[in-house]
């Protein structure tokens, strides 16, 4: 069973965040291993199995790196272990000197540093858009191009709250 079919979701980009996390609730409440504790070794590995499926679906669903390359795995496009590179060179000199300038951040930056990650946040929530209409387009070769430059990003973003971890500490 697919991902959103388990959730009772359409298998689109944008997905009702509050029903997700609903759904996932309930299914938890339903196929919980301690609730199959008195049954049978069979019946317990199936609940196990039904609960970690269920546990990977939300992670993935919920998560819009992961939403899109399993919309695309849906459509026969898996880019998930690829080793491909962006072909891009634009965005890749952008890379460069996104990851030199948090490399220069200081201390005294802090106000920059949020500047920063409001500028990283934006081109997040654009690329997301982007995804979407592609996505809807049925174009799943730029849908994976902007799913590369996403993962990256969302890199970045991860890289920023580090940053600060260090420096406001």
């Amino acid at each position: 069973m697919n991902y959103f079919e388990l959730f009772s979701l359409p298998a689109v980009f944008s997905v009702d965040k509050t029903q997700l996390s609903q759904t996932y609730r309930d299914l938890q409440k339903q196929y919980h291993p301690d609730k199959f504790a008195m049954q049978d070794d069979s019946t317990r590995l199936k609940a196990m199995q039904k609960s970690t499926e269920i546990n990977d679906a939300f992670q993935t669903l919920k998560d819009s790196c992961l939403r899109a390359q399993y919309l695309l795995k849906l459509s026969g496009l898996d880019i998930e272990l690829e080793q491909r590179t962006l072909q891009d060179t634009g965005f890749l000199m952008q890379q460069m000197e996104w990851r030199e300038k948090i490399a220069d951040f200081t201390a005294d930056d802090e106000d920059e540093i949020e500047d920063f990650n409001k500028e990283i946040s934006a081109l997040v929530k654009g690329l997301e858009t982007e995804i979407e209409a592609a996505l809807e387009a049925k174009q799943l070769e730029q849908t994976a191009t902007f799913v590369r430059k996403l993962k990256f990003m969302l890199k970045l973003q991860v890289e920023i709250e580090l940053l600060e971890e260090k420096l406001f500490d």
